[in-house]
């Protein structure tokens, strides 16, 4: 598929405003008190206040995480965005812990490195993608034509602002239909996540009728 193509059946590419400053910033401060935490073990220095700054740098961290899967829609059912949300939670629960004396010290920095070198990976994927993201105006009380989208999870055919369809090429990469409103018009989007460069978009095959849905909106306008 080319996006030009695109275009012709009514489409447009939509911008998105990427902020990782809303990311980098808590996790900057994520991994202050890991460090420290590092550093009062090297040195045995107050090694009761180790689990605390532990504990505060996975939750530091997972706000970190948090903004970052918010920047864009469905980012959650990448596989690796999910296991590095995961992670940093169970890094909280593994202070913990340590806290008890059930797992050392050296445990819970090696699983917390671990972790945020996992949750690292799953943001540099969400911002490195492409963005190929397109939406098209649709009347909110037309249903989008389910045999029009061939091997797609059809979740529904109602216009919603939550995953309406959704087709996977791997664990990572998937493209997804949602609805969305602004300023009082309802509209269709096509949302690609995974996919890094013009290329690989080309080679895709989404399995989509096009002009079934251009055929719909041409009847919304007369």
């Amino acid at each position: 598929m080319d996006v030009r193509k695109m275009r012709t059946f009514g489409w447009t590419r939509v911008e998105l405003t990427r902020r990782p400053s809303r990311v980098l910033y808590p996790m900057a401060w994520g991994l202050l008190p890991l460090g420290f935490a590092f550093m009062m073990w090297l040195f045995g220095s107050s090694p009761e206040y180790i689990p605390w700054f532990g504990a505060a740098s996975m939750l530091l961290l997972l706000v970190g995480g948090l903004a970052g899967v918010s920047s864009r829609f469905g980012t959650l059912n990448a596989s690796k965005v999910g296991i590095g949300l995961v992670s940093i939670c169970f890094g909280v629960m593994v202070w913990a812990l340590v806290a008890q004396g059930t797992v050392s010290v050296v445990f819970g920095l090696g699983y917390s490195a671990s972790a945020t070198y996992v949750l690292v990976k799953a943001l540099d994927f969400i911002f490195r993608d492409a963005g190929y993201v397109f939406e098209r105006e649709w009347d909110a009380k037309q249903k989008i034509p389910s045999d029009a989208l061939h091997d797609w999870d059809i979740k529904t055919t109602r216009f919603s602002q939550t995953c309406m369809a959704l087709k996977r090429f791997n664990g990572n990469s998937f493209v997804q239909i949602y609805g969305v409103v602004r300023d009082g018009n309802s509209y269709l989007r096509f949302d690609l996540l995974g996919c890094q460069s013009k290329l690989e978009f080309k080679a895709l095959n989404f399995g989509v009728e096009w002009p079934e849905f251009q055929a719909i909106g041409l009847t919304q306008e007369e």
